[in-house]
């Protein structure tokens, strides 16, 4: 039997898993009773950084086993997080955990057996409410045969390893995998052909550089190198306690490092494994002694004294280093010596927001991929850079 946690170690769990900083203001209203309607607009505000795809909730499953370890302990004794009432901290957590539940096999879901109960009881009665179809509440299967003996949280293994996502039998799990890129390999070759593969295939190459000239007439907006990446690491920043440091690959030969100010935003944890937009022709800047080769674009939005920072997100499937464009502005990148003394990111900055449908846009023209436009989670009207 696993002690009970407190009040405060109860919300840093719900903290971590919704990859958001809870204030003391915040918990007090997540644990006010629902009553006979839902503010599924707070709802929506509080799982704007949660995870939503189930291959990335597979990838940190250690992670949310951890914290949801603490929720299985405060729900044995009762049936939701506030006590005997339905309160907005389940419905947070309910949508901000259903591609955890999605993802999860049956042994993670019986070894958390209390968190399982809790939320297949949630799910049923959440779609009373009426939620959001946005908020993608749908049913998550649960078997309800339990086994003989029932499987402890110390015995889970990560659901995504270094062979990719296993089951409790070490088979592959049901877990979606994320749309490969053009450059990913379906089948293995057999030996003979990657031998032939070998003497044939060309060596990769650089990424050339941009253009230094600017095409006549070119608006400020398509001479910057914008691109779709992929955050691949985070650390703290060893000398600014407000900074992170992150490797990033946005379609190079090696990952970029990018030293971002969102420490006061979001944790480390909604950052891993992230799609991002990044701005990549900036001239490298040196950030309290770690060179930046790049800038992760984000929209922020001031209410009083607070501020809500939340990053640009391209769509599924567009592959890591796709250049983002903007219809009616052709032309080519320049390079970033020039970015810099023409001050182009400077004169293009105030024209960058999000619109009412959160549409990442420039003067209007909204931020395109192949696979359609760059967004936000929540944030309409916000300013980005």
């Amino acid at each position: 039997m696993v002690a009970r946690a407190s009040r405060d170690e109860l919300a840093k769990a719900m903290g971590a898993v919704l990859f958001s900083k809870l204030q003391v203001t915040d918990v007090s209203k997540l644990f006010e009773a629902v009553g006979a309607s839902a503010d599924w607009g707070a709802v929506a505000q509080y799982t704007r950084q949660a995870i939503r795809s189930t291959h990335a909730a597979a990838t940190l499953s250690t992670l949310y086993v951890k914290n949801l370890a603490v929720l299985d302990g405060v729900l044995e004794p009762q049936m939701f997080l506030a006590g005997d009432r339905l309160s907005t901290a389940d419905l947070v957590c309910h949508v901000a955990l259903s591609a955890v539940f999605a993802s999860f096999d049956d042994e993670h879901k019986w070894a958390l057996c209390n968190v399982s109960r809790w939320f297949d009881m949630v799910q049923h009665m959440v779609l009373e409410l009426e939620p959001p179809s946005a908020l993608g509440c749908d049913l998550i299967p649960f078997n309800y045969e339990a086994p003989e003996i029932l499987p402890v949280v110390s015995s889970l293994r990560p659901l995504v390893g270094a062979a990719g996502p296993t089951g409790a039998d070490g088979a592959a799990a049901a877990v979606p995998a994320p749309p490969p890129t053009a450059s990913a390999p379906v089948d293995a070759p057999t030996e003979k052909a990657q031998k032939k593969e070998k003497k044939e295939k060309p060596k990769k190459e650089k990424p050339t550089a941009p253009p230094v000239a600017a095409e006549a007439g070119q608006s400020d907006i398509s001479k910057l190198d914008i691109r779709v990446g992929l955050i691949i690491s985070v650390e703290c920043h060893p000398d600014a306690e407000k900074l992170f440091v992150e490797k990033v690959d946005v379609g190079e030969e090696a990952p970029r490092t990018v030293v971002s100010g969102l420490v006061e935003y979001m944790p480390a944890e909604a950052l891993l494994n992230r799609r991002a937009v990044l701005l990549c022709n900036l001239k490298p800047a040196n950030m309290r002694g770690v060179t930046s080769q790049a800038m992760v674009l984000a929209a922020s939005k001031e209410d009083g004294e607070s501020r809500t920072v939340e990053l640009l997100s391209p769509p599924d499937g567009v592959p890591v280093g796709e250049r983002v464009l903007f219809e009616g502005h052709p032309g080519e990148p320049l390079a970033p010596n020039v970015i810099a003394k023409k001050k182009v990111f400077e004169a293009v900055a105030p024209l960058l927001a999000t619109n009412q449908d959160r549409v990442a846009v420039y003067d209007g023209v909204p931020f395109m991929t192949t696979g359609g436009p760059c967004t936000v989670a929540t944030l309409a009207g916000g300013n980005i850079k």
